[in-house]
């Protein structure tokens, strides 16, 4: 009996230490963000945010069009800036629910979420005054990570609720 309640202890001690963990990654997300004080910063927050605490190198930024119904690259780091300079919305249907305002996560590791050469792990909605105004795509994760975590849409989140001032210059401080 004794040795079953150490066993459960231990247990419920790594559980606590990995919640601790997951919410000092989604803080330092929120902190970042908040802490940037003009667009340059931002945008490396982002890039920050995606290499260090989700797993990708490879990241990029779109700004919507409403009118043309398209996203244009406007930012990237570690993927061909000249293969996604253009998403078409239209052609492009897990955009939709993004566009709405709510993040898109691949689910099935053979299953891409845009029609691009690279693996996209999720799609996340930068909003604006509560509008999307980008879009931030992240690519293939890191080779020792097969996928997103719970912690990693809790930090997506942050990244679309916080990130206003990467798009938009009228946040800065």
């Amino acid at each position: 009996m004794a040795k079953h309640f150490r066993s459960k202890s231990k247990m419920n001690a790594h559980d606590t230490t990995h919640d601790l963990t997951n919410q000092a990654k989604v803080y330092a997300a929120r902190m970042r963000l908040q802490n940037t004080i003009d667009q340059a910063d931002a945008l490396d927050a982002i890039r920050e945010i995606a290499g260090n605490l989700i797993g990708t190198e490879q990241v990029a930024v779109f700004k919507v069009d409403k009118r043309r119904s398209e996203l244009w690259l406007y930012w990237s780091f570690g993927i061909d800036p000249n293969k996604h300079v253009l998403l078409d919305v239209r052609q492009e249907p897990q955009l939709h629910p993004v566009l709405k305002g709510k993040p898109v996560f691949r689910e099935h590791p053979g299953k891409n979420l845009l029609s691009t050469d690279e693996p996209v792990n999720a799609i996340v909605p930068i909003l604006v005054d509560g509008a999307v105004a980008a879009v931030v795509v992240l690519f293939r994760l890191v080779t020792h990570k097969p996928a997103l975590e719970p912690v990693d849409r809790q930090i997506c989140e942050v990244l679309s609720n916080c990130a206003a001032r990467a798009v938009s210059p009228q946040f800065a401080k």
